[in-house]
């Protein structure tokens, strides 16, 4: 009987440690995936961001885009792109300029373009 209750808390020490084991192996593995998500996502707020910096520089360095206030926002690599432009060109350009910088996706133009302002007419003088 002695030797049967120590077989038996042997076996019960066994199990509890071979349990702990477990449950440590999936907590650790847990949080091994929910830190790689959260820096994923620190990744992507930071690259947006810089995207957004590095768009606005190369329009405002553009000739084409010289007098034009163009807002700028970018979310998971996709630029988007407002404002009034003053002509097809411009907004196109915007489009390339935008495209050409290193983590876009894709680019989203949302930019007007100006309508030209028609000039009174003179009107006849009769003599």
């Amino acid at each position: 009987m002695k030797k049967l209750f120590i077989a038996v808390i042997v076996c019960l020490a066994m199990v509890s440690l071979s349990y702990g084991q477990d449950v440590k192996d999936i907590t650790s593995g847990a949080k091994e995936r929910a830190t790689a998500v959260a820096k994923e996502k620190a990744t992507a707020v930071v690259d947006d961001s810089s995207i957004t910096a590095e768009v606005k520089v190369k329009l405002s360095d553009a000739p084409s885009l010289k007098d034009v206030k163009i807002e700028v926002s970018t979310t998971g690599g996709v630029v988007s792109l407002k404002g009034t432009v003053k002509s097809k060109q411009a907004k196109g350009a915007a489009t390339k300029i935008a495209k050409a910088v290193k983590g876009v996706k894709s680019v989203e133009n949302k930019l007007t373009i100006e309508k030209p302002v028609k000039k009174a007419e003179k009107p006849v003088e009769k003599k």
